[in-house]
Protein backbone atom coordinates (compact mmCIF):
# COMPACT_ATOMS: atom_id res chain seq x y z
CA UNK A 1 0.00 0.00 0.00
CA UNK A 2 3.24 2.35 0.48
CA UNK A 3 3.54 2.67 -3.13
CA UNK A 4 -0.47 3.89 -3.90
CA UNK A 5 -0.66 7.58 -4.73
CA UNK A 6 -3.11 9.73 -3.09
CA UNK A 7 -5.02 13.17 -3.85
CA UNK A 8 -4.78 14.96 -0.38
CA UNK A 9 -7.27 16.84 0.92
CA UNK A 10 -7.80 19.87 3.60
CA UNK A 11 -7.63 18.38 7.26
CA UNK A 12 -10.99 17.09 8.53
CA UNK A 13 -9.96 16.51 12.26
CA UNK A 14 -6.87 17.25 14.68
CA UNK A 15 -5.59 15.34 18.04
CA UNK A 16 -3.01 15.33 20.69
CA UNK A 17 -0.29 14.49 18.74
CA UNK A 18 -1.71 14.06 14.84
CA UNK A 19 -4.31 15.26 12.36
CA UNK A 20 -6.72 13.47 9.80
CA UNK A 21 -6.61 14.17 6.12
CA UNK A 22 -9.00 13.43 3.89
CA UNK A 23 -7.44 11.44 0.79
CA UNK A 24 -8.31 10.36 -2.56
CA UNK A 25 -6.80 6.69 -4.35
CA UNK A 26 -5.69 8.27 -8.01
CA UNK A 27 -4.65 4.84 -9.12
CA UNK A 28 -5.94 1.17 -10.26
CA UNK A 29 -2.98 -0.97 -8.64
CA UNK A 30 -4.98 -1.73 -5.45
CA UNK A 31 -7.74 -3.89 -4.27
CA UNK A 32 -9.34 -0.75 -3.22
CA UNK A 33 -12.34 0.96 -5.11
CA UNK A 34 -10.12 3.89 -6.71
CA UNK A 35 -11.73 7.77 -6.78
CA UNK A 36 -13.22 6.50 -3.68
CA UNK A 37 -12.43 8.90 -0.20
CA UNK A 38 -10.69 8.09 2.67
CA UNK A 39 -9.23 9.76 6.39
CA UNK A 40 -5.56 9.23 6.62
CA UNK A 41 -4.80 9.78 10.97
CA UNK A 42 -1.30 10.65 10.72
CA UNK A 43 0.63 10.42 13.88
CA UNK A 44 3.64 12.11 14.76
CA UNK A 45 6.32 9.55 16.07
CA UNK A 46 8.11 12.22 18.39
CA UNK A 47 4.84 13.29 19.63
CA UNK A 48 3.44 9.92 20.55
CA UNK A 49 6.99 8.90 21.78
CA UNK A 50 7.09 12.61 23.81
CA UNK A 51 3.58 11.27 24.82
CA UNK A 52 4.42 7.86 25.55
CA UNK A 53 1.51 6.91 23.48
CA UNK A 54 3.49 4.06 21.65
CA UNK A 55 1.40 1.18 23.65
CA UNK A 56 -2.05 2.78 22.32
CA UNK A 57 -1.00 3.14 19.26
CA UNK A 58 0.17 0.15 18.19
CA UNK A 59 -2.86 -1.63 20.53
CA UNK A 60 -5.33 0.41 18.08
CA UNK A 61 -3.21 -0.88 15.30
CA UNK A 62 -4.02 -4.46 16.19
CA UNK A 63 -7.16 -4.08 17.38
CA UNK A 64 -8.59 -2.58 14.34
CA UNK A 65 -6.55 -4.72 11.53
CA UNK A 66 -8.64 -7.88 13.77
CA UNK A 67 -12.11 -6.18 13.52
CA UNK A 68 -14.53 -5.43 10.94
CA UNK A 69 -18.29 -4.62 12.17
CA UNK A 70 -20.63 -1.94 10.40
CA UNK A 71 -20.68 0.22 13.39
CA UNK A 72 -16.86 0.52 13.74
CA UNK A 73 -14.50 2.77 11.57
CA UNK A 74 -12.32 0.17 9.10
CA UNK A 75 -8.60 -0.05 8.82
CA UNK A 76 -7.43 -0.46 5.69
CA UNK A 77 -3.56 -0.04 5.79
CA UNK A 78 -1.22 1.54 8.04
CA UNK A 79 2.62 2.56 7.03
CA UNK A 80 5.41 4.86 8.38
CA UNK A 81 8.46 6.70 7.41
CA UNK A 82 11.02 8.65 9.22
CA UNK A 83 8.54 11.06 10.77
CA UNK A 84 5.21 9.55 11.00
CA UNK A 85 3.00 6.63 11.09
CA UNK A 86 -0.42 6.71 8.48
CA UNK A 87 -3.44 4.92 9.05
CA UNK A 88 -6.07 4.53 6.37
CA UNK A 89 -9.56 4.69 7.40
CA UNK A 90 -13.19 4.74 6.33
CA UNK A 91 -14.21 8.04 5.39
CA UNK A 92 -17.07 8.73 8.11
CA UNK A 93 -18.61 11.59 6.28
CA UNK A 94 -21.58 12.40 9.05
CA UNK A 95 -19.34 14.45 11.60
CA UNK A 96 -19.19 13.81 15.18
CA UNK A 97 -22.54 13.02 17.22
CA UNK A 98 -21.17 15.97 19.66
CA UNK A 99 -21.63 18.27 16.96
CA UNK A 100 -24.94 17.03 16.18
CA UNK A 101 -25.91 16.75 20.09
CA UNK A 102 -25.02 20.36 20.67
CA UNK A 103 -26.51 21.28 17.92
CA UNK A 104 -30.16 19.67 18.84
CA UNK A 105 -29.58 20.13 22.37
CA UNK A 106 -30.90 16.96 23.34
CA UNK A 107 -32.38 13.84 21.43
CA UNK A 108 -36.04 12.66 21.58
CA UNK A 109 -35.98 9.22 23.13
CA UNK A 110 -36.79 7.59 19.82
CA UNK A 111 -33.54 9.16 18.27
CA UNK A 112 -31.53 8.24 21.57
CA UNK A 113 -32.40 4.74 21.54
CA UNK A 114 -31.44 4.58 17.64
CA UNK A 115 -28.12 5.49 18.20
CA UNK A 116 -27.70 3.41 21.15
CA UNK A 117 -29.03 0.31 19.76
CA UNK A 118 -26.07 0.52 17.26
CA UNK A 119 -23.03 1.51 19.94
CA UNK A 120 -24.54 -1.57 21.88
CA UNK A 121 -24.06 -3.78 18.97
CA UNK A 122 -20.86 -2.65 18.44
CA UNK A 123 -19.80 -3.18 22.00
CA UNK A 124 -21.05 -6.38 22.56
CA UNK A 125 -19.00 -7.38 19.28
CA UNK A 126 -15.39 -6.06 20.60
CA UNK A 127 -16.17 -7.49 23.94
CA UNK A 128 -17.08 -11.01 22.20
CA UNK A 129 -12.79 -10.41 21.26
CA UNK A 130 -12.24 -9.20 25.26
CA UNK A 131 -11.23 -5.84 23.84
CA UNK A 132 -12.66 -3.24 25.81
CA UNK A 133 -13.16 0.07 23.53
CA UNK A 134 -12.82 2.82 27.18
CA UNK A 135 -13.43 5.84 25.38
CA UNK A 136 -16.71 6.45 24.76
CA UNK A 137 -18.38 9.79 24.09
CA UNK A 138 -19.88 12.02 21.91
CA UNK A 139 -16.90 13.23 19.72
CA UNK A 140 -16.05 9.52 19.26
CA UNK A 141 -19.14 8.64 17.64
CA UNK A 142 -19.29 9.58 13.52
CA UNK A 143 -22.58 9.31 11.48
CA UNK A 144 -21.94 7.81 8.57
CA UNK A 145 -23.33 8.63 5.10
CA UNK A 146 -27.07 6.48 6.28
CA UNK A 147 -27.39 7.63 9.52
CA UNK A 148 -25.41 5.33 11.50
CA UNK A 149 -22.88 5.97 14.19
CA UNK A 150 -19.37 4.42 14.00
CA UNK A 151 -17.13 4.26 16.28
CA UNK A 152 -13.74 6.10 15.90
CA UNK A 153 -10.39 6.25 17.64
CA UNK A 154 -9.19 3.19 19.27
CA UNK A 155 -6.38 4.43 21.15
CA UNK A 156 -7.35 3.46 24.85
CA UNK A 157 -9.05 0.23 23.11
CA UNK A 158 -7.70 -2.77 24.79
CA UNK A 159 -7.49 -6.77 24.78
CA UNK A 160 -8.34 -7.30 28.46
CA UNK A 161 -9.02 -11.07 29.51
CA UNK A 162 -10.17 -9.95 33.26
CA UNK A 163 -9.17 -6.38 34.40
CA UNK A 164 -6.17 -3.94 33.90
CA UNK A 165 -5.53 -0.32 35.71
CA UNK A 166 -4.63 1.68 33.21
CA UNK A 167 -6.26 4.91 33.97
CA UNK A 168 -7.49 6.57 30.78
CA UNK A 169 -10.65 7.99 29.55
CA UNK A 170 -12.24 11.26 29.72
CA UNK A 171 -13.36 12.29 33.18
CA UNK A 172 -17.06 12.72 33.16
CA UNK A 173 -17.25 8.86 31.14
CA UNK A 174 -15.06 7.32 33.63
CA UNK A 175 -16.66 4.45 35.61
CA UNK A 176 -16.00 4.57 39.67
CA UNK A 177 -13.84 1.67 39.47
CA UNK A 178 -11.45 3.32 37.53
CA UNK A 179 -11.16 6.12 39.61
CA UNK A 180 -10.73 3.86 42.56
CA UNK A 181 -7.87 2.17 40.93
CA UNK A 182 -9.53 -1.36 41.15
CA UNK A 183 -9.15 -2.18 38.30
CA UNK A 184 -11.98 -2.31 35.02
CA UNK A 185 -12.76 -4.38 32.23
CA UNK A 186 -15.40 -4.42 30.10
CA UNK A 187 -18.42 -2.80 32.69
CA UNK A 188 -16.49 0.24 32.58
CA UNK A 189 -17.92 0.16 28.80
CA UNK A 190 -21.35 -0.24 30.08
CA UNK A 191 -21.05 2.94 32.57
CA UNK A 192 -19.67 5.02 29.81
CA UNK A 193 -23.11 3.75 27.79
CA UNK A 194 -25.34 4.85 30.94
CA UNK A 195 -23.16 8.43 30.73
CA UNK A 196 -23.81 8.54 26.94
CA UNK A 197 -27.46 8.03 27.28
CA UNK A 198 -27.96 10.70 29.72
CA UNK A 199 -25.97 13.55 28.23
CA UNK A 200 -28.30 12.45 24.46
CA UNK A 201 -31.58 12.18 26.50
CA UNK A 202 -30.55 15.61 28.65
CA UNK A 203 -27.91 17.38 26.30
CA UNK A 204 -25.15 16.99 29.13
CA UNK A 205 -24.02 14.52 31.06
CA UNK A 206 -24.82 13.49 34.90
CA UNK A 207 -21.61 14.00 36.37
CA UNK A 208 -19.78 17.57 35.74
CA UNK A 209 -17.69 20.49 37.12
CA UNK A 210 -14.98 22.67 36.48
CA UNK A 211 -12.37 20.44 37.37
CA UNK A 212 -11.47 16.67 36.76
CA UNK A 213 -11.07 16.01 40.16
CA UNK A 214 -14.12 17.48 40.62
CA UNK A 215 -16.21 15.66 38.42
CA UNK A 216 -14.65 12.38 40.18
CA UNK A 217 -15.71 13.57 43.51
CA UNK A 218 -18.95 13.58 41.93
CA UNK A 219 -19.21 9.93 40.15
CA UNK A 220 -18.09 8.35 43.43
CA UNK A 221 -21.24 10.11 45.00
CA UNK A 222 -23.41 8.67 42.69
CA UNK A 223 -26.12 11.46 42.78
CA UNK A 224 -28.22 11.62 39.58
CA UNK A 225 -30.33 14.29 39.08
CA UNK A 226 -33.55 14.12 36.29
CA UNK A 227 -35.27 16.37 34.77
CA UNK A 228 -38.60 16.03 34.84
CA UNK A 229 -38.45 15.23 30.62
CA UNK A 230 -36.79 12.13 30.95
CA UNK A 231 -39.54 9.25 31.26
CA UNK A 232 -39.02 6.69 34.32
CA UNK A 233 -38.28 3.97 31.82
CA UNK A 234 -35.34 6.00 30.91
CA UNK A 235 -34.03 6.38 34.02
CA UNK A 236 -34.35 2.85 35.27
CA UNK A 237 -32.12 1.82 32.20
CA UNK A 238 -29.65 4.89 32.86
CA UNK A 239 -29.45 3.71 36.30
CA UNK A 240 -29.21 0.41 35.62
CA UNK A 241 -25.43 1.45 33.46
CA UNK A 242 -24.50 3.59 36.03
CA UNK A 243 -24.65 1.24 39.24
CA UNK A 244 -21.36 1.64 41.21
CA UNK A 245 -21.05 -2.10 41.93
CA UNK A 246 -20.05 -3.46 38.65
CA UNK A 247 -20.95 -6.91 39.57
CA UNK A 248 -24.43 -5.87 39.81
CA UNK A 249 -24.30 -3.02 36.55
CA UNK A 250 -26.58 -3.73 33.47
CA UNK A 251 -24.69 -5.42 30.55
CA UNK A 252 -22.34 -6.89 33.49
CA UNK A 253 -24.66 -9.17 34.87
CA UNK A 254 -25.05 -13.36 34.10
CA UNK A 255 -26.50 -12.46 30.68
CA UNK A 256 -23.99 -9.94 29.67
CA UNK A 257 -25.14 -8.11 26.48
CA UNK A 258 -28.25 -9.94 26.15
CA UNK A 259 -29.90 -8.72 29.26
CA UNK A 260 -29.13 -5.21 27.25
CA UNK A 261 -30.67 -6.00 24.41
CA UNK A 262 -33.70 -7.58 26.43
CA UNK A 263 -34.31 -4.29 28.49
CA UNK A 264 -37.80 -3.02 28.38
CA UNK A 265 -36.29 0.57 27.39
CA UNK A 266 -35.82 -1.54 23.79
CA UNK A 267 -38.99 -3.55 23.46
CA UNK A 268 -39.45 -3.37 19.77
CA UNK A 269 -36.21 -2.88 17.96
CA UNK A 270 -35.00 -5.41 15.67
CA UNK A 271 -31.27 -6.13 16.71
CA UNK A 272 -30.22 -7.90 13.48
CA UNK A 273 -31.88 -5.24 11.41
CA UNK A 274 -30.31 -2.65 13.19
CA UNK A 275 -27.22 -4.42 12.59
CA UNK A 276 -27.55 -5.28 8.68
CA UNK A 277 -28.61 -1.50 8.61
CA UNK A 278 -32.15 -1.87 6.99
CA UNK A 279 -33.81 0.58 9.68
CA UNK A 280 -34.25 3.88 8.07
CA UNK A 281 -33.28 6.69 9.24
CA UNK A 282 -34.48 9.91 9.56
CA UNK A 283 -33.24 13.28 10.06
CA UNK A 284 -32.90 14.22 13.98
Amino acid sequence: MACVCYHINPSVGTGTFGRVLLVRLRREDTSLEPNRFFAMKILSKSEVVRLRQAEHVNSERYILARVRHPFIVDLYATFQDRLNIYMLLSYVPGGELFTHLRRAGRFTPDVTRFYLATIILALKFLHSYNVVYRDLKPENLLLDSQGYLRLTDFGFAKRVDDRTWTLCGTPEYLAPEIIRNEGHGKAADWWACGILCYEMLVGYPPFFDDTPYGIYEKILRGRIRWPPEVDPLSRELVRGFLHPDRSRRLGNLIGGSEDVLNHPWFRGVDWEAVERKEIRVSPS
